[in-house]
């Protein structure tokens, strides 16, 4: 969300890391520095003892501390790593060992190591200090300055480098020292409980996906900003899960927005971004339980301009890199962890997604009204889904003719009452004034106090000869006569609607359409490869709430025209009940996927889990590198638990 009241911030939560230190042996070479140049020197750490066993700590646990921000962070809990041998290697891409080990040194009781780099032995991304523990678990540190600490993040770090497939020897050592003092922003506490592969995860929770941001920024090209330079519009829908430290009550939270930007070249040709006007309605549906809960509703627009520098790289995504934010309502403050935003550009047209996960803690706060980090109050967990598309020039009138395939989600929620999401999918055939709707599919998931309810109804209602009314900048103003927000792009095969209602008391409704111009002719896809963006809400038993969404690495590779896979990360916020504390996981799968592409675009995906089957159902576009979809998860035993919208962005050419 680019909000001049919230920046879309990826969400944090504090991680632990460990490894059990040793000597080995049978290692060659000397304790002695081999003579040379450069000293390089530092301390090895891990959390003390050996490791048994895996004992994950809740959300609140690891939360309340890991905001609270230090000039240099580093991994407390960790102890140093004592008679250990220092391995100076070289490493392949895939993180192997290449010739001989090159120097070796010692740790001392304070975990300190020195050793001299060999002659013609350069810094460099691929130059590595290991140690190596018991069961061959091994914590590695890349050598690209002289002060170089081995820990189970820098391990973390160099495989998100063998990950992204970058050439370690090519690195510039400066880039990644910028990475590694990038976690150093976040205060980590590591636990003597926990198993490495176990920890790295906790840490990939953390830090992983800022992480793979900030990777990509250092190895791929600068793109050229001024192909995407021009006036855009945004649409959102965000959705969120606050709890209550002391259990008292928890909040469903939900908005809807719209802003309108500029995209420019800088002098230097850097990527700047003018927020000129924004405006949104939120509400808070609070209280002990559903059936005792209280709707709060608000709105906001904001005229002032402001501007913040982006990067634009050539595989055609925008990064936005948010620091931390601490800020104060009244008697309450929030913090928010520093996050790495990337949004990704349709291949042959300026339209953007964001998909993202946030996170902002809650404090009281002191007598003076500063925010007290000693009186934490509660998480407020969201997840946001974000289009952008470049606006007509306003030249000319408007020509819509033509059929756009149309996905819809809608959320209500109602005081003492009920939380409801709907999902529909149609086909809308514009002329001159008016449109065609063809009846569609419609879908109901709905939370009440006496439980979970789903309904489908196969075919809607059609509608006809329904005016509208659209000005030449793309600005959609009246549909069937009833007022409209939304806009299409500058290519006209693009549209984004979006409505926020809160005029009955103790009531509000949210809803997002999506639109694509379809095919003469069923598209190919085979051999195309699909960022995946979404968000789905899940109502699984009594009043637990799932709101889940995959992470901007998950990818769907079609093998052939009807068979693929799903690949990545996908981030889970869930809420046992509705004064449960909210937690937070990120579970790397992978998937086989099956696909049917009809005559006119519309197209169905399904995804088979070990544990049920999610279905989208939609529209891709006429050269198939944007498809819009609803999605819904069916558990292997049980009825749709889960409903939300999924958009594919083509990433290869």
């Amino acid at each position: 969300m680019l909000s001049l009241k919230k920046l879309s911030l990826a969400s944090a939560i504090a991680a632990s890391v460990a490894l059990s230190g040793c000597s080995n042996s049978s290692s060659s070479g000397s304790d002695d520095p081999v003579a040379g140049d450069v000293a390089i020197s530092g301390t090895a750490s891990a959390p003390g003892g050996q490791i048994a066993y895996y004992q994950e700590k809740s959300l609140l646990e690891i939360a309340s501390g890991f905001l609270i921000p230090r000039a240099m962070a580093a991994i407390s809990g960790l102890q140093p790593v004592e008679g250990a041998d220092v391995e100076l290697i070289r490493v392949d891409d895939n993180g192997e060992q290449i010739g001989e080990v090159l120097a070796t040194a010692r740790t001392s009781i304070t975990g300190d190591y020195s050793l001299t780099l060999p002659q013609g032995v350069n810094l460099a991304g691929n130059l590595v200090v290991r140690i190596t523990g018991t069961n061959n678990a091994q914590i590695r540190s890349q050598v690209v300055e002289q002060d170089v600490d081995i820990d189970p993040a820098s391990e973390f770090i160099l495989q998100k480098f063998v990950q992204s497939g970058a050439s370690l020897e090519n690195l510039e050592v400066t880039d990644v020292v910028k990475i590694k003092s990038r976690v150093a922003e976040f205060d980590l506490t590591a636990s003597p409980d926990f198993q490495l592969a176990d920890m790295l995860a906790e840490l990939d929770k953390v830090v992983g996906e800022d992480l793979e941001g900030q990777i990509e920024l250092a190895t791929t090209e600068d793109g050229d900003v001024t192909t995407i330079a021009g006036d855009y519009r945004s649409s959102a829908i965000e959705l969120g899960l606050y709890d209550s430290d002391n259990n008292s009550g928890g909040t469903w939270a939900s908005e809807i927005f719209t802003a309108n930007f500029t995209f420019a070249s800088d002098t230097d040709g850097d990527l700047q971004i003018t927020l000129t006007t924004e405006e949104g309605l939120d509400s808070l549906l609070s209280g002990p339980g559903l059936a005792n809960t209280s709707l709060f509703t608000s709105g906001d627009i904001n005229d002032e301009a402001e501007s913040f520098p982006g990067i634009f790289k050539d595989n055609n995504t925008i990064t936005l890199e948010v620091p931390f934010e601490e800020e104060v309502e009244g008697a309450v403050g929030f913090r928010s962890p520093p996050a790495t935003l990337r949004l990704q550009k349709a291949l042959n047209s300026n339209v953007f997604v964001l998909a993202n996960t946030e996170t902002v803690i809650r404090y009281g706060t002191t007598m003076e009204g500063d925010l007290d980090p000693n009186a934490k109050e509660g998480d407020e967990l969201s997840k946001t889904l974000e289009v952008f598309a470049q606006t007509p020039s306003g030249d000319s009138p408007i020509d819509l003719n033509g059929a756009f395939g149309r996905v819809y989600l809608e959320n209500d929620q109602a005081a003492t009452s009920n939380i409801t999401m709907t999902t529909e999918q149609n086909i809308v055939n514009f002329r001159s004034t008016a449109l065609d709707a063809t009846a569609g599919t419609l879908q109901d998931l709905t939370l009440t106090p006496a439980g979970v309810e789903y309904f489908t109804e196969p075919a809607g209602v059609e509608e006809t000869d329904l005016p509208f009314e659209l000005t030449d900048n793309g600005d959609f103003v009246t549909i069937g006569g009833d007022p409209e927000d939304g806009f299409i792009n500058a290519d006209l095969n693009f549209i984004a609607l979006f409505s926020a209602d809160d005029s009955v008391p103790g009531e509000s409704e949210f809803s997002k359409t999506l639109m694509v111009r379809l095919p003469a002719s069923a598209p190919t896809i085979e051999g195309n490869s699909y960022r995946v963006f979404g968000i789905s809400t899940g109502f699984t038993g009594g009043e637990a709430i799932e709101l889940g969404g995959p992470r901007f690495n998950t990818l769907l590779n079609m093998s052939s025209n009807t068979a693929g896979t799903e690949e990545g990360t996908v981030v889970a916020l869930d809420r046992a009940g509705f004064t449960s504390q909210v937690e937070r996981a990120a579970t790397a799968f992978e998937s086989d996927a099956s696909v049917t592409v009809g005559e006119d675009g519309q197209t169905t995906v399904t995804i088979t889990e070990s544990d049920g089957t999610t279905e989208l159902s939609g529209f891709f576009n006429e050269d198939a590198s944007i498809g819009i979809f609803t999605n819904n998860f069916t558990p292997t035993d049980g009825t749709t638990d889960s409903l939300g919208l999924t958009i594919l962005m083509q990433v290869n050419p």
